[in-house]
């Protein structure tokens, strides 16, 4: 390829070895001129051109290649270093650290220092955060506690005034709804994506209405997929002081109204107005059940918000609950 100072000087050649003296008329260059320039090198200043013209075209054809093999990289399951080519990887890594994702480049085994997606919220910031619990799986966006219990803690749901909506169908349920910021539930998918992917411990904090605390601890939580109605599969050993309410909806499928999966004789979602790993009972806790607003009457009939021993009802609902993971390995500060 011809040196840019070289080709410079040509073209500078080119505009000053001509004179325009208006009207259409060139005074050809002088002996001096032709001294200081290489005129006799603007000769082939054309093909050289014409040269580099083809360069480039190349060079835009390889980057169109490349742009496709990128598409192909953020595939789920589709990243291998031999879907690269030879010309990827003689590609400087700096360069390529720019153009693809961190975990897809350092899938491939490119050797670039870029960070691999979390796949949860231990030594993340406080706030939402994406995080992928499998290499198989979309990563998404949580919500990351660092500062309840040592943090590390992937909140699951949050209810505190009653601004969403949890009567809802199993569709809702399935994918989550809320934003991550405010009143949420992140979806069984995710939910069972998370904690089938490790070792989980589910915190729930509860609080009632005359603001007094109470929390529960399960050392292993995990449910089981959509072909299993996510079921509620395992639930470790108890600590706290709201009560173990969660005990008797263990090996229970998930229920929403419109879709039934309680050992009742009838619809127990459909008659708390809410959804849950519900049993044979409807009356037991009910977590996702009506929120009751400040001045508001009672919320009655085992509709509210309720957790068998702190809130039993009929009558009542909780002012806050919150529900959160974190892999068993964390230790508390």
């Amino acid at each position: 390829m011809v040196q840019l100072d070289a080709l410079v000087t040509m073209l500078a050649c080119l505009s000053t070895t001509q004179t325009d003296l208006g009207g259409g008329l060139i005074v050809p260059p002088t002996l001096d001129d032709a001294q200081t320039c290489p005129i006799g090198s603007v000769s082939g200043i054309n093909s050289r051109i014409q040269s580099l013209s083809k360069e480039i075209t190349n060079v835009k054809e390889q980057i169109g290649q490349l742009q496709e093999q990128m598409v192909d990289l953020r595939r789920p399951g589709a990243i291998a270093p031999n879907l690269l080519g030879s010309r990827l990887l003689d590609i400087e890594p700096k360069l390529l650290a720019a153009a693809l994702p961190g975990d897809v480049a350092a899938a491939a085994g490119l050797g670039i220092v870029e960070p691999l997606t979390p796949h949860n919220c231990q030594k993340q910031q406080h706030g939402v955060v994406r995080i992928r619990p499998r290499a198989n799986v979309e990563p998404f966006f949580v919500f990351c506690d660092q500062k309840v219990r040592g943090g590390g803690w992937t909140m699951v749901l949050n209810r505190y005034d009653g601004s969403e909506d949890f009567n809802r169908k199993w569709a809702d349920y399935k994918i989550g709804f809320g934003p991550l910021t405010n009143e949420f539930f992140i979806g069984l998918e995710k939910l069972h994506q998370i904690s089938s992917s490790d070792n989980y411990e589910l915190l729930v904090q509860l609080q009632n209405r005359k603001q007094e605390l109470r929390y529960a601890v399960y050392d292993h939580f995990s449910i089981g997929s959509e072909s299993e109605q996510y079921r509620l599969n395992v639930l470790g050993k108890y600590q706290g002081d709201a009560g173990d309410a969660l005990r008797q909806h263990v090996n229970k499928k998930f229920s929403t109204h419109d879709m039934d999966n309680d050992e009742s004789e009838g619809n127990c979602a459909a008659a708390q107005s809410a959804a849950f790993w519900y049993a044979n009972s409807c009356t037991l806790s009910n977590p996702f059940g009506l929120y009751q607003r400040l001045l508001e009457r009672d919320v009655d009939g085992y509709k509210g918000i309720l957790w068998r021993g702190f809130l039993d009802g009929p009558r009542g609902s909780l002012k806050l609950v919150r529900m959160l993971l974190r892999p068993r390995a964390t230790t508390e500060n």
